[in-house]
């Protein structure tokens, strides 16, 4: 091999070195910016999935806003007329109106509930157990009045009275249960406060 081969040899060699060293420059550097690329597509999902969590946070503050009065109000009223019902001397009559009253406050809290409207995603479940309180708040005074307005009171029983008391009572701390579980998930404990 003469010296100009040689020469034309090292050169081709030392340019595929280069070449070679170069793609895998190019190969690096786009890896590099396509990690890059990941890592900014991730942050820019966290800071979206932040603002949506935000977003969530406002509606769910919102509602509870919209809602507590309402509950504050049926339980106001459900208190007091449960106090009546207490009363050492009341006659039957006077059991019924109660029972009456019981009635029109339980379906006037459905009626509100209903028209709160807009139920952020997350209370969902939560909406669903009050509505499902609501009606069965409904039946149980529904049940108590055609007691008291029957005159034969040994048609209805206790033991189904009871239970649909008992059934009101955990649906109502299963709604308040869920209702906080929101509330401590989205850091909107202040609003616990507000809770009975």
């Amino acid at each position: 091999m003469t010296v100009k081969e040689k020469v034309i040899l090292t050169v081709l060699t030392a340019a595929m070195i280069v070449m070679v060293g170069c793609n895998v420059l190019l190969v690096e550097c786009r890896k590099a910016a396509e990690v890059k690329q990941v890592e900014e597509n991730v942050r820019i999902k966290k800071e979206m999935l932040e603002a949506i969590r935000l977003l969530e946070a406002e509606e769910i503050a919102e509602f509870g806003c919209r809602y507590q009065p309402v509950e504050d109000e049926f339980m106001e009223q459900a208190n007091l007329l449960s106090e009546k019902m207490k009363e050492k001397f009341i006659s039957v009559d006077n059991l019924s109106e109660i029972a009456g009253e019981r009635l029109d406050a339980a379906e006037d809290f459905r009626k509100k509930l209903i028209q709160i409207g807009d139920v952020p995603g997350p209370l969902e479940a939560f909406y669903g157990y009050v509505l499902e309180f609501a009606e069965n708040d409904i039946e149980t005074a529904d049940l108590v009045l055609s007691y008291y307005k029957s005159g034969s009171y040994s048609t209805y029983s206790k033991d189904e009275l009871e239970e649909l008391n008992k059934d009101n009572n955990l649906l109502f701390l299963r709604a308040l249960e869920e209702l906080e579980r929101i509330y401590k998930e989205y850091d909107l404990g202040f609003l616990l406060q507000e809770l009975p």
